[in-house]
């Protein structure tokens, strides 16, 4: 029981490291959330930093913004009412009445601005300081209004003293005028110093609890700096530590996607790669790099298996041209192409793409569209490339200027076609990197070359007017004038033909009971069952009368009976409407296949006849595979 819980436990405590450790995640979402957590410190620190700042400045404002105004303010305060006894102080020694009256203005001035000083530090404002007595300008600055209680009431009660001093500088005026021993002044002047000196004092009573409160916001700065230190260091320390922590266990993690990455390596060059399997990592460093090519080359087979099977329901070649130039320009990002067309005739080209530059002489002279046998990749079928050896073709415009690559395009094992690739600007023309968009353009040619070949053959057909009226299917002439070049290709590509032979049951018992137009009816419905069973690539012909023989072009080996028998279940069960009803017909399938069952494309046909027999003796209704037990005849 111990032991179970101890179980328990450690596999709890490995889940949570592979959580925290971000083991179970791919590559790309480890970095992302060891990027997160990397931000989310560095957004700690960054907002402590903030705050820190933000209290710094909050008081650093107050010390500058109303502390130091208002102590600026007592300070003139001070040298204002001293000067203004200096004043009384003349009074009591001037000779004259003009010098009185002077020293009394001089006076009430210094107390004026004492008064309206202390005026604005309970309601704030500006403080323009300047001597009374020379004039001079000393400074000018903004007053925050006082809000502490204590101080409002200490500023009043400064303000109280002031007016009082005002009232006994003129009393000292007005004796002075009075009497010219100035005794009775002498005693107003003790009494107006005593004031002064009490006035002074609750200044700097004023100014002290400033100091006081300066004193304290340095103490706050002090602190605030000291704990944003220990604070800074802790949050790295903590920060420092978890991304060693972190970043040695997602390292630890990445063996397993290096491992996968092998394996897929060696699955590749086995030949048993599953091109729908992708590796899982992503990260964009160099192993993310690496896997993303890999991937871009399963995407690439992928895509190029795609592409022959679209192709293969394209109806003209000239669908298919435009297709794959579609492919060059959007997939391959090959710009300056040019695909040209051995014409039926085989002594011209014509340009096929662009479509719109038929006629035209663009990268190549004229002369090769009048006579194609100038063209050196035609006359030999092989690759011809000025990056290995410049200015190889005469025919080619701008030698000098101009790299270019043309590839065959090979059709019944002549040359159909050629694809003319062009690089026109050599100073940012990357050699390897045009050379493998080249070789991936290879793959595309070679897919498109079969089907190109079964296109070309359906267009001579359609040229030489070997299509059967009823049912709009190739007759028997067309195998015959066509099966040379269709043999050729199968050879060349060395890839099997499956052929069918298809025979409607007791069809003459339809003719004889609904008459030929009933008859007709169902030949074309049963010719257009046939369509459906098959690729768009595949080859159906009406061999005669009911019988419909079907060539599967480029089957697997063993493919062909299912075809079979896929179309006779497509017939079997196909209502044919008919005046007062319906008719429902069957059909028996004869199989063999080239170059499987003989190397005599004829002969397959006959092995296709007997097995089709074959069905007819068996029951009718079902598709029979040659065999040669079938076969009692000494030679073909």
């Amino acid at each position: 029981m111990v032991i179970k819980k101890h179980s328990k436990l450690t596999y709890l405590s490995m889940k949570l490291l592979n959580l925290l450790t971000f083991k179970d995640l791919p590559i790309r979402q480890k970095f992302i959330s060891f990027s997160v957590g990397t931000a989310f410190w560095l957004v700690v620190i960054a907002t402590i930093g903030l705050i820190t700042m933000y209290q710094v400045n909050k008081v650093s404002k107050r010390m500058v913004e109303v502390i130091e105004p208002q102590q600026k303010v007592g300070n003139i305060l001070i040298r204002k009412i001293r000067g203004a006894s200096i004043s009384a102080h003349k009074i009591l020694l001037a000779k004259d009445t003009e010098k009185v009256n002077s020293n009394r203005m001089k006076g009430f001035s210094r107390i004026e601005d004492c008064r309206s000083y202390l005026n604005v530090l309970l309601t704030g404002g500006q403080i323009k300081d300047y001597s009374r007595g020379t004039g001079q300008f000393y400074a000018e600055f903004k007053v925050v209004a006082i809000t502490d209680p204590a101080k409002i009431e200490l500023v009043k009660d400064i303000s109280s003293k002031v007016s009082e001093l005002e009232k006994l500088l003129d009393k000292i005026a007005e004796s002075r005028f009075r009497t010219k021993t100035g005794d009775s002044s002498s005693a107003e002047l003790e009494e107006y110093d005593a004031l002064t000196r009490d006035s002074v004092e609750k200044i700097n009573e004023y100014i002290n609890s400033l100091e006081a409160e300066w004193r304290s916001f340095q103490d706050i700065l002090n602190s605030t700096f000291q704990f944003f230190m220990f604070l800074t260091l802790f949050v790295f320390a903590v920060s420092l530590g978890l991304s060693i922590f972190f970043g040695a266990r997602i390292s630890a993690a990445l063996s397993h996607p290096i491992s996968n990455l092998i394996h897929q390596i060696k699955s590749l060059a086995s030949g048993e790669l599953d091109l729908t399997r992708k590796l899982a990592v992503s990260s964009k460093d160099e192993l993310g790099e690496l896997s993303n090519e890999f991937n871009r080359l399963m995407d690439t087979i992928s895509n190029v298996t795609s592409f022959k099977k679209v192709i293969e329901e394209d109806e003209t070649m000239e669908d298919i041209y435009m297709r794959l130039g579609k492919v060059f320009v959007e997939y391959l990002k090959i710009d300056n192409f040019v695909i040209y067309e051995v014409t039926n005739s085989k002594n011209a080209m014509r340009i096929v793409y662009p479509p719109e530059a038929e006629g035209l002489e663009l990268n190549c002279k004229r002369d090769i569209q009048l006579d194609c046998e100038l063209c050196r990749t035609k006359r030999t079928g092989h690759i011809v490339s000025s990056l290995d050896y410049p200015q190889v073709c005469k025919y080619f415009n701008d030698n000098r200027i101009n790299s270019h690559v043309c590839v065959p395009i090979i059709i019944g094992g002549a040359v159909g076609g050629v694809v003319q690739i062009v690089c026109d600007k050599p100073e940012r023309c990357e050699v390897v990197d045009l050379k493998n968009k080249i070789s991936r353009a290879e793959q595309y040619i070679r897919e498109v070359q079969p089907v190109l070949e079964a296109k070309r053959l359906m267009r001579t057909l359609k040229d030489s007017s070997v299509k059967d009226v009823l049912t709009g299917f190739y007759n028997r002439r067309f195998l015959e004038e066509s099966f040379e070049n269709l043999v050729a290709g199968l050879l060349r590509r060395g890839t099997t033909l499956g052929l069918l032979m298809c025979d409607l049951d007791f069809f003459k018992q339809t003719n004889d009971v609904y008459g030929h137009d009933v008859g007709d009816m169902v030949l074309k419905e049963t010719a257009n069952n046939i369509r459906k069973g098959v690729r768009s690539s595949d080859i159906v012909i009406r061999f005669g009368g009911e019988e419909f023989i079907v060539l599967l072009v480029d089957i697997k080996t063993g493919d062909s009976f299912g075809v079979g028998d896929k179309i006779r279940e497509i017939i079997q069960d196909s209502k044919i409407k008919m005046a007062g009803g319906y008719i429902q017909k069957t059909i028996s399938i004869g199989v063999s296949e080239f170059p499987i069952d003989t190397q005599n494309f004829w002969e397959a046909i006959k092995y296709a006849d007997v097995a089709l027999y074959k069905a007819k003796e068996t029951g009718r209704n079902k598709v029979v595979r040659f065999d040669m037990s079938m076969w009692t005849e000494e030679k073909y």
